[in-house]
């Protein structure tokens, strides 16, 4: 169960600060109210440490992350919040090195949120973002590696920055994505590495709100170039986080409606999906069943 504390803040509501948990926990689900108050603010290195929390829910309520609030959290992998935040404090998910994809709903218009994570890891980040009046926005950003080196001649420090990531984060302000940025810098990614460039690809054509006129088929060209390699990574990911949401990407990816997975493609990866005995996926691959489908002999968590 959560540990908390009851804070008055200084307009003089009453309102809930999550200090911590007690027990262990894999997927953290915070209440959005306790005690008849609402849970606004995630406290000073309130789950720093933990290697259990896998997943992470915030509600709606909460407007603060405290320092170091998830820091060295080893094992977390998906955080998921609203744009409701109105205070980012220094380190939240530092050392966080399992994390991977932030999960917001955004109904502001309000991008502040999206610029504190990138602001506070230098690691590959994928975002999926839920926007009103909008749709849905899928962006991976890439990592980046900051490079000193001391001139002992010119007694300088010299700095380069290794990585399309910087660039990638430029691309966000606290009121707006710049879409067409993010996609002019994709040879940049192609650069970095392929699973980083496919993650790319497929979100923007997945969900291609405010796509760069001319980069569709960009994107499309990359995929079907690479489109085993892609297959036999979602596998290889669906192992090991069984999650309805990469079950539904793969099917749409290989629905999509300019086949850009070819059948060879499917069929290397639903090989290795039976070999590896993932009942759903192989449904799914095989199209004979919607991917939120329950089957009761496969364990999902």
């Amino acid at each position: 169960m959560v540990i908390y504390e009851k804070k008055i803040h200084k307009d003089g509501h009453e309102y809930i600060e999550i200090t911590g948990y007690e027990g262990q926990v894999q997927e953290l689900v915070v209440p959005g109210e306790i005690e008849g108050l609402p849970v606004e603010a995630i406290g000073n290195h309130a789950f720093s440490g933990r290697q259990d929390i896998r997943t992470v829910v915030l509600p709606e309520s909460i407007k603060t992350l405290y320092g170091f609030a998830f820091h060295n959290c080893k094992s977390l992998r998906k955080i998921t919040l609203f744009d409701s935040l109105d205070d980012y404090y220094d380190g939240v998910c530092r050392q966080c090195d399992a994390l991977e994809e932030i999960e917001i709903t955004v109904n502001k218009s309000w991008f502040e949120v999206v610029r504190n994570f990138l602001a506070d890891s230098d690691k590959t980040l994928r975002f999926m973002m839920h926007i009103k009046d909008e749709g849905d926005v899928c962006l991976t950003f890439p990592e980046y590696v900051y490079d000193f080196n001391e001139n002992t001649m010119a007694r300088t420090i010299q700095f380069s920055i290794a990585g399309s990531g910087y660039a990638y984060r430029e691309c966000v302000d606290r009121r707006s994505i710049n879409y067409s940025e993010y996609d002019k810098l994709f040879e940049k990614a192609v650069i970095d590495g392929n699973e980083i460039s496919e993650n790319i690809a497929i979100g923007r054509l997945l969900y291609p709100y405010g796509l760069l006129m001319g980069y569709r088929e960009k994107y499309e060209q990359f995929v079907r170039k690479n489109d085993k390699s892609i297959m036999i990574r979602l596998v290889g990911r669906y192992e090991t986080q069984r999650s309805d949401e990469l079950l539904d990407m793969i099917s749409k990816l290989t629905a999509y409606q300019e086949k850009v997975i070819s059948e060879e493609a499917i069929d290397a990866a639903l090989k290795l999906s039976t070999a590896k005995q993932l009942t759903r996926l192989n449904a799914v691959l095989m199209g004979r069943q919607k991917p939120q489908a329950a089957i009761e002999d496969e364990f999902v968590f």
